[in-house]
């Protein structure tokens, strides 16, 4: 989900920076808007600044043109009623119309770790470089959704240039672009591990240039996702020969196109006419007869949106329509439940029962989906018995029961669940099972309540691509707990639990025994975001998990925007060599909805038994992807004395763990080593010696000296820096939030000199600094000294924190 939109983040982060401040304009009219973007350059540093446009026509003409931020973020977001006072994000109720002047929509990101959003707007009739642009100085998002973009005369209808790069659920059409250039271009920012996102789009009939270009202009890493999109009727519909280096990522599924630049496609892209409703008349939805209609790839890294460009449901179907519209079409066949009866029967279950439901989606050979249509709400089914195995490609969603309603934020679970599916402790192993030999299956479950499976709620073993979203296991009073929540495991190839950018995919798993998720699966893959781990529905009051989410010999899984806490163990663990290329971002562990302590009884993030190669916040080259892991009842993150190396622990958030906020080997403060190590938990790689910390008479930046020894030699390292109100016992950092970042390269006896500069937070109270080191391979040490600052008018002989 966005990082803007996290109320409880942005909580958080208010906590440690004092001053960050939002701030919220309501614009009706031309002027009012072009004022309100000309004054995104006057927004202080640390500030959210969102931009809320009323329905209507803006003739802006040239008045629009490139603003540099400095805050923390950017919304520029359309489909406001009068006043404000509600919003439906459709572009068509809110267009800025150039009338063929030299305008641009852009906006220049300096800060590093904010976002910048434009939303629900059309834009059209620009004549300059591009008609939306969006670029970035420092690990920002930059993201563009719900948008159309059209009969613009342009180089570039829509440009990003950045880390975090995000196109969906847009249209780009009818534009003149450059022969150079392209009417969609994602660009790497150069130097950093980037990502580009470009889902769920019609990019179609622009002239001059490609449909769709990605450039990765240099050897850094790269990856991202291109999926599910309409690219037709271009000069030349997707153009990747630029992009396609040795090592990268680029996930190509799920498209039609007409011709393309690059390498040959997997199957699951196809060349066919969309066959647009009237393309020539503007109207780019579907026609019932397209070969894009219910016909997208089953599965996204970045999940489905819930909803098209104009507002309509999304999924109506089988699968995702391609492209940016979704028709109302359904090809689903489909079983009633209508009686809460269960015989227990597999064979002969009783007519109209789950039981019955599901043996019929395994026969049926096609997309099946599940629904309800029961008296009453809230009701029980009691299983007794095993379920059928889930064999066929079936979706079970509660949805469709009569009195449900959506969860409608993140951190907490509002829905409200008409169907609880209850084992009752009775040697009942699970509610939904997909075996190993079921290579072909699909399994969603949407909308239910889970409770008292003495093996998993849901255990996945077998196909692919299932879809968790919506659910509550456990947190039921008076039932009993399921061992697991959500178990992925055997020969199943990923699983999404929870999703991105709607809030209604949320789940709520809480009160098990051994794991809340629990990731075993030997291809790995599997998407955890955000879903609320170890609470009550409200968010807050505690409901722990034996460990909140535990990987095994999974690998390359994603795990983003969750809220972990009470866990009677870690937060998170990674345990087994094969448990490496694992991403964790922007979760909260420890800590509730509302900013207060919910920690973990040890670790935040532990990693054992040869765990490698993960990341725990930002990636090598990036400021992106804090983490707040702050009240864990041991250290913040962990590797243990039989973890693996290669994890890199960047850019996070550390407050009050009862351990170091990084921590090596055995529990507590690791000595520094004399010489480089090969061996141990991440090498044993050696601290920063902080010596001095001088804060500027300003108030506004810190310099810092140290030294950095007995590492490898003539070799770069990145040092991270982080500011806390105390220093820690035995003189070592806490941690605290981070404030910044430089690299530093290592003489021929492997020491280097530490001598930086770095912005603070407005006027935040003098504290203590420490420091942390990841080499090229991501082995980051623990936290090292704490040194405290002085003011920058009191002497420093005493401001090594060794007074």
């Amino acid at each position: 989900m966005s990082a803007l939109t996290r109320v409880a983040l942005l909580i958080l982060l208010l906590c440690l920076s004092p001053l960050i401040r939002a701030e919220t304009v309501c614009v009706s009219s031309a002027v009012s808007l072009v004022q309100a973007i000309e004054a995104i350059e006057s927004q202080p540093e640390g500030s959210i600044y969102t931009i809320k446009i009323v329905q209507g026509t803006y003739q802006v003409d040239g008045a629009i043109q490139m603003q540099q931020a400095y805050g923390y973020g950017v919304r520029v977001l359309g489909g406001y009623t009068a006043g404000c006072v509600s919003r439906v994000i459709n572009p068509f109720n809110t267009v800025l119309d150039g009338r063929g002047a030299s305008s641009v929509l852009g906006v220049w990101s300096r800060e590093a770790d904010s976002e910048v959003l434009i939303e629900g707007l059309t834009v059209t009739r620009f004549h300059n470089y591009s008609a939306i642009n969006l670029q970035d100085s420092d690990q920002s998002r930059i993201e563009v959704r719900h948008c159309r973009v059209i009969n613009n005369q342009v180089d570039k209808a829509l440009s990003l240039w950045g880390s975090r790069m995000v196109v969906s659920n847009s249209l780009v059409a009818g534009n003149s672009v450059s022969a150079a250039d392209a009417a969609v271009v994602l660009e790497y920012r150069s130097g950093s591990d980037s990502a580009a996102v470009v889902n769920n789009n019609t990019i179609a009939n622009n002239t001059g240039g490609a449909g769709l270009k990605i450039i990765s202009a240099d050897g850094s890493y790269r990856l991202g996702e291109v999926a599910n999109n309409i690219l037709y009727g271009n000069t030349v519909d997707l153009n990747l020969l630029v992009f396609f280096y040795s090592g990268h990522s680029l996930s190509v599924r799920g498209n039609l196109y007409g011709t393309m630049l690059g390498t040959p496609l997997t199957s699951d892209n196809i060349v066919a006419n969309p066959l647009f409703a009237n393309a020539a008349g503007g109207d780019y939805s579907l026609a019932l007869i397209s070969p894009a209609v219910n016909s997208g790839a089953a599965s996204q890294h970045y999940s489905f949106p819930s909803r098209d460009i104009v507002n309509r449901t999304r999924i109506i179907g089988s699968r995702i329509d391609r492209g940016a519209f979704e028709s109302p079409q359904d090809d689903l066949n489909g079983f009633i439940v209508s009686t809460t009866a269960d015989n227990g029967n597999n064979t002969s279950p009783t007519p109209g029962s789950l039981r019955a439901a599901i043996k019929a989606g395994n026969a049926a050979g096609t997309p099946y989906k599940v629904s309800f249509e029961l008296s009453g709400c809230p009701l029980v089914i009691n299983i007794n018995t095993a379920l059928p195995d889930i064999s066929g490609d079936v979706t079970i969603d509660g949805r469709t029961q009569t009195g449900w309603s959506p969860n409608s934020s993140y951190g907490a679970f509002d829905a409200t669940l008409c169907l609880v599916l209850n084992g009752s402790g009775a040697s009942v192993p699970w509610a939904f099972h997909v075996p190993s030999s079921a290579s072909n299956a699909h399994l969603t479950v949407k909308g239910l309540v889970l409770t008292g499976f003495t093996d998993a709620a849901i255990k996945l073993e077998g196909g692919h691509d299932h879809h968790v979203l919506g659910n509550q296991i456990g947190a039921i009073a008076f039932t009993a707990a399921s061992d697991k929540g959500v178990y992925v495991g055997g020969n199943a190839s990923g699983a999404y639990i929870g999703g991105f950018d709607d809030p209604s995919v949320v789940n709520l798993i809480a009160g098990t025994n051994t794991a809340g998720i629990y990731l075993e699966n030997a291809a790995g893959g599997s998407v955890v975001a955000n879903n609320v781990i170890g609470f009550q529905p409200d968010g807050i009051s505690a409901a722990g998990n034996g460990i909140g989410v535990y990987l095994f010999n999974s690998p390359g899984n994603h795990i983003s925007y969750n809220y972990i806490g009470n866990s009677g163990n870690a937060g998170v663990q990674l345990s087994g060599a094969s448990s490496q290329l694992n991403t964790l971002q922007y979760n909260v562990v420890g800590v509730n909805a509302q900013g207060l302590p919910a920690g973990n009884a040890t670790a935040g993030v532990a990693l054992s038994f040869a765990a490698r190669q993960n990341t725990i916040g930002a990636p090598l080259t990036g400021g992106y992807g804090t983490n707040i892991i702050s009240h864990n009842g041991g250290p913040g993150v962990w590797v243990t004395p039989s973890g693996g190396a290669g994890n890199r622990v960047l850019s996070g958030h550390f407050l009050h763990n009862a351990g170091l906020a990084i921590d090596l080997d055995g529990a507590g403060p690791t000595s520094n080593p004399t010489g480089p190590s090969s061996t141990g938990p991440n090498l044993r790689q050696a601290y920063p010696v902080l010596t001095q910390a001088i804060r500027s008479t300003s108030a506004t930046a810190v310099s810092l000296v140290g030294t950095l020894t007995a590492s490898v030699a003539n070799t770069s390292y990145r040092i991270d820096f982080y500011l806390d109100s105390e220093c820690g016992r035995n003189r070592r950092s806490l941690g605290g939030a981070a404030i910044g970042r430089i690299n530093v390269t290592t003489n021929g006896s492997g020491a280097a000199v530490i001598d930086a500069t770095l912005d603070v937070p407005t006027q935040s109270a003098l504290g203590g600094i420490g420091a942390t080191a990841t080499d090229s391979n991501g082995n980051t040490s623990e936290v090292g000294n704490c040194v405290w600052e002085s003011d920058g008018n009191s002497s420093p002989l005493f401001a090594d924190g060794f007074e």
